[in-house]
């Protein structure tokens, strides 16, 4: 099944932590004896590529298939399933466990065919109910559940089926993100441009626009207020409401709050600084995924660059604090450009702390927030607050109007209305942890440290695509253009105990991942019961209107037929006589007087009169005379 020869680097295990900025730079490949964790000694990290024939291409050069790049991947939140998307256009769900070693397996699934064209990114819902797939056609592909029994096209049992079609784009999807609670979407595309959708009528709401290049990158806030957006043009912006407010979860109030929608800051260069903060269009990736952490505290965004006086660019992933965008909080050092940070959706206890306290939440009018937020003038909150105008993009047939944003220029004093002040440390009383992935090695972080916790290089032969981790956060699954996905195991003793429900702060537990998913079930249980007592009640309606008139103890008796008095029924009406008189008379016919003129009707041959006034005889045949 497309097996190959696996890389050297792959015979061992490794861990890597505590390693300096100056030695990750040089890190291309790590040395052969594994390195032991900073949490428990002699423990290791487990990396497997797995060696399966993940998405194949149809033509082949030998008869056998070969593999196609894998392009994304993601878990759902409620079955710990895996979902891939790759060039040969199909989404595939896979089951991952492990082997009689421990080392992390797959089992495929099914195989859900829709699409015409590659499939560049897959993400499931936040209740893991949905199912979103975009790709190089423009289209995006909502799929629901489906009930048992269901068959595809092809007539094979699927357990997913296609619910809506997405059409506004011009061309490619490249990225998209869910909203926190589920009921909208943003997607980016190759026609420089966003859209928000709404999952429930499957229509664009509203067009962020403001990117000259390609949209490769978005990322929804998990707390509903941010919108972000990384492109080719070298900047990122960042959309948000005048006056702020969150993402509603009703569909119909969805419209109104799109309207308010305006780009709030162009992230391109920091506050005093001269050097553009991201790579430009030569990135050798289609892909730039940032990410929002899972309570909403920080922003990570890749394929960054730094620049120091006297020395070369160096490759950076950026991290920006919540509602503070005018410089970044925390630059992590990378080996090669960067393409995507995924989060784990899991919060784990910081070390030494048994619980952590519940701070105050966090007030969007708070004064140290309003001093760095990013003040819009008055013509751009008037702009947001009547709405946005209509705009018209020229696209495939059958494309529906998608209103542009008002605000895709930021204010033109957004710059000097942003606070200087450098960022403070993140201070969380979690710990938070994500992977960067780069073109070729993958650098597991958290945020009590600026230095990886794991460093893995050499895994993949092509560019890293996307990377996922599983609900329980303890499984890493990175995807590559080489058509192959591995996968990185975890323990307890490395990257630390994943905190319990109730020992999350309460500000922040409704929306990390595991919480959305108990409300997307408690929502899909409350619609089934309803849905079952309703039928329940139709179907007493109908037995009423067809149960028979008598009923003895709740037990109903067969009605004898009785019999009709003939008195009673209808009677044979004999037929009466009619009287002659009373009926036709036949007219007798009248003599005509010879010499009252005659009266021809029309059509009628009238007679020929003599010279001496009477009729003229019809002449007679003579028969010839023999000689």
């Amino acid at each position: 099944m497309g097996a190959r020869r696996a890389p050297t680097l792959l015979t061992r295990h490794f861990c890597l932590a505590g390693i300096g900025q100056k030695n990750l730079k040089k890190c291309g490949v790590l040395p052969a004896p594994p390195i032991t964790d900073r949490a428990r000694p002699g423990t290791t990290m487990k990396v497997k590529t797995i060696q399966v024939l993940w998405h194949a291409k149809a033509e082949s050069t030998a008869g056998a298939p070969k593999p196609a790049p894998v392009f994304s991947v993601d878990f759902d939140p409620a079955t710990g399933r895996l979902v891939t998307g790759g060039a040969d256009k199909e989404v595939k769900l896979w089951s991952l466990g492990e082997d009689a070693d421990g080392n992390a397996d797959v089992t495929h699934l099914e195989t859900l065919t829709a699409h015409t064209k590659a499939v560049n990114v897959v993400r499931f819902s936040p209740g893991g109910d949905i199912l979103a797939s975009g790709g190089d056609t423009g289209e995006v592909l909502l799929w629901r559940r489906a009930p048992d029994g269901t068959k595809n096209l092809h007539g094979d049992l699927t357990s997913w089926k296609t619910a809506n079609t997405l059409r506004g784009h011009s061309d490619d999807v490249q990225d998209l993100a869910w909203a926190p609670g589920g009921a909208a979407l943003v997607t980016g595309s190759v026609d420089n441009s966003s859209i928000v959708w709404s999952e429930s009528t499957a229509r664009g709401l509203i067009r962020l626009e403001g990117h000259e290049h390609y949209v490769q990158g978005v990322a929804w806030d998990p707390q509903g207020e941010f919108v972000a957006s990384a492109s080719g043009d070298r900047k990122v912006n960042v959309y948000a409401t005048t006056p702020r407010s969150k993402v509603p979860v009703d569909p119909t109030q969805l419209g109104g709050w799109c309207k308010k929608l305006v780009c709030q800051k162009e992230i391109r260069r920091a506050v005093g600084t001269k050097g553009l903060l991201f790579q430009d269009d030569t990135l050798e990736s289609f892909f730039r995924r940032l990410a929002w952490s899972p309570c909403g505290s920080f922003l990570a965004i890749p394929a960054g660059v730094h620049r120091e006086p006297h020395k070369g660019e160096e490759h950076a992933t950026y991290l920006y604090q919540r509602g503070r965008f005018a410089r970044p909080a925390m630059r992590l050092p990378c080996v090669a450009p960067a393409v995507c940070v995924r989060f784990s959706p899991a919060l784990y206890q910081k070390p030494g702390v048994d619980a952590p306290a519940t701070p105050a939440p966090e007030r969007a009018d708070d004064a140290s927030v309003k001093e760095t937020e990013v003040k819009v003038n008055e013509e751009v909150k008037a702009e947001g607050a009547e709405g946005a105008d209509t705009a018209v993009r020229e696209g495939a047939e059958g494309d529906v109007a998608i209103p542009a944003d008002g605000g895709a220029k930021p204010a033109s004093d957004a710059e000097a209305a942003v606070s200087a002040e450098p960022a403070p440390t993140v201070d969380l009383p979690y710990r938070v942890v994500f992977a960067v992935c780069t073109t070729d090695t993958v650098a597991v972080y958290d945020t009590t440290k600026e230095t990886p916790v794991a460093f893995v290089s050499g895994l993949h032969y092509a560019t890293i695509t996307d990377a996922a981790w599983s609900p329980c956060g303890m499984k890493l699954v990175v995807s590559s253009s080489d058509g192959y996905c591995s996968a990185l195991t975890f323990t307890e003793s490395e990257l630390g105990k994943v905190l319990a429900p109730e020992e999350v702060p309460e500000h922040i537990a409704h929306v990390l991942p595991s919480r959305r998913v108990l409300s997307s079930e408690k929502r899909a249980r409350v619609a089934a019961e309803a849905a079952k007592a309703a039928a329940e009640r139709a179907a007493q309606t109908q037995a009423q209107t067809q149960a028979p008139a008598q009923v003895d103890g709740g037990q109903t008796k067969r009605i004898a037929p009785q019999p009709v008095d003939p008195a009673d029924g209808p009677k044979r009406i004999a037929p009466q006589p009619v009287d002659p008189a009373d009926g036709p008379k036949r007219v007798m016919p009248t003599p005509v007087d010879p010499a009252a003129p005659v009266s021809v009707a029309v059509g009628e041959k009238r007679p020929i009169e003599s010279a001496d006034g009477g009729v003229e005889k019809k002449p007679q045949r003579i028969a010839p005379t023999p000689m």
